[in-house]
């Protein structure tokens, strides 16, 4: 008869992995729900002062308007690039639960057909290596998490400079 503890022991390290890997999805779908809803808020911002500058006459105020949809722009494409990371981190961490399900399983399975533990090491060393993934692109959207507002800073220094300067 098969230890049946030590199949349980096996199985256990992927599991642990799986939970920390499902509480950073939970996370990352969050993070990915607010850059959505900030994004939502640039696009309505930048129709309305579309509409603004398409009834414009005066040619200050137009250009006050084109460089802020200019900067609006800007903004909306910092943010999509960052949710295209976000959405490639949870794309890894999905995938890296997958691999640790079926390295489980396999490790389950390898008491009966032992050739399986080939199988499980191949998918626990892939799981790894995409949770590794996952990380560099979550330290991507990271450093690129300021970038939207550093751009609005500077946009708002120089027009608060320019109304001093009057």
């Amino acid at each position: 008869m098969v230890d049946l503890s030590k199949v349980i022991s096996a199985g256990v390290g992927p599991i642990i992995v799986i939970s920390a890997c499902g509480l950073l999805c939970s996370t990352f779908y969050n993070r990915m729900t607010n850059v959505i809803t900030r994004l939502r808020s640039f696009q309505r911002e930048r129709l309305a002062e579309q509409a603004l500058l398409d009834r414009e006459t005066d040619e200050a105020m137009r250009a006050k308007r084109q460089e802020l949809l200019a900067i609006l722009s800007q903004q909306t494409e910092s943010l999509v690039r960052r949710v295209r990371y976000v959405r490639r981190t949870l794309f890894c961490l999905l995938l890296t639960i997958s691999c640790l399900i079926l390295c489980s399983l396999s490790l389950g399975i390898s008491v009966v057909i032992p050739r399986l533990i080939l199988i499980a090491i191949a998918t626990f060393v892939l799981g790894l290596a995409l949770l590794l993934a996952a990380l560099v692109f979550a330290m991507i959207d990271l450093k690129l998490s300021l970038d939207p507002v550093v751009l609005e800073t500077t946009f708002v220094t120089r027009r608060v400079r320019r109304v001093d300067r009057v």
